[in-house]
């Protein structure tokens, strides 16, 4: 009946693009909250996309949404050597979480290159095969990830580390940008901001992730999955008891401890019961949707 209605569901990308931070990628569970999506979803294919500790305007560069911009040492590719990046518009894989190396590529001029940032800070551009082109300062590099997901369904998980660093301002036009990069018609859901264990009714961070949140559900409306506390519903549907402690981080308008992965060392990552709540809420709505 629907394919009847919409002719063109039957030849549309099929894939769930699930794009962020450490949360989208299941930090404090066993899997990204994306894998528990899919179980609603056999027939689609998954992807996950986050890297820990990152800001939004980061994840608008891997998603797309914003351009890269590179000069590298020297002004040109060295053979198949690695060259020095000496500056970017945007660390788009940097964190403060951590000093792993990641690793992206995409193309340059033409030529496809990996670019990988290593401890310090680090990065650098390695081309596929051996191309000593000129790269004039300020060139922009074409990551690859973002093509291959602009026709898929986005669920955008953006902002949390934006929080308490001053940056809070940029969640906004980042998620524009993103928006505004998916193919039209455009099938996206943006998540609300999740507010961290300390972060209860009447703090100031409380009132600055709502006051967000509340501008988030303003301008996406019936694309905004909010990320309020867990109802007794919600709760009830994943079989999950609330504990007595649970219920006073319910009264302070916060997700129950009970659904954090470490109350006393982990501020902000939820465990796989956490992630379950925020999974139902997002099947729920590519349902509402028709996604």
């Amino acid at each position: 009946m629907l394919d009847d209605i919409f002719p063109n569901r039957k030849n549309r990308d099929k894939t769930l693009a699930f794009i962020g931070d450490s949360l989208t990628i299941g930090a404090g569970g066993i899997r990204p909250y994306g894998n528990i999506v899919g179980l609603a979803f056999p027939d689609r294919p998954i992807v996950s996309d986050g890297i820990v500790g990152q800001v939004a305007s980061s994840i608008a560069v891997r998603q797309g949404g914003r351009s890269l911009i590179i000069s590298i040492e020297g002004n040109k590719l060295n053979g198949i050597q690695p060259v020095t990046i000496t500056k970017l518009n945007d660390k788009f894989l940097s964190t403060i979480s951590n000093n792993h190396e990641y690793s992206r590529t995409g193309k340059i001029n033409g030529v496809s290159c990996t670019i990988r940032r290593f401890s310090g800070d680090r990065y650098t551009i390695t081309p596929a095969t051996v191309s000593v082109i000129d790269v004039p300062e300020d060139s922009e590099f074409l990551l690859d990830d973002g093509p291959r997901v602009r026709s898929a369904t986005q669920i955008l998980w953006y902002g949390r580390n934006n929080i308490g660093r001053g940056v809070e301002s940029d969640i906004m036009p980042a998620l524009e940008d993103s928006v505004a990069y998916i193919n039209s018609p455009a099938r996206y859901i943006i998540l609300g901001i999740l507010q961290g264990t300390n972060d209860n009714q009447g703090t100031s961070n409380y009132n600055l992730i709502s006051g967000i949140n509340t501008r988030l559900a303003e301008k996406y409306g019936k694309n905004f999955v909010v990320m309020t506390p867990p109802t007794d519903e919600e709760m009830a549907a994943i079989e999950y008891t609330p504990s007595a402690a649970d219920r006073q981080d319910l009264e302070r308008m916060n997700f129950p401890r009970g659904m954090r992965s470490d109350i006393n060392n982990d501020d902000i990552h939820m465990n796989d019961k956490g992630y379950q709540i925020v999974a139902n809420r997002v099947i729920a709505k590519i349902k509402e949707l028709k996604y």
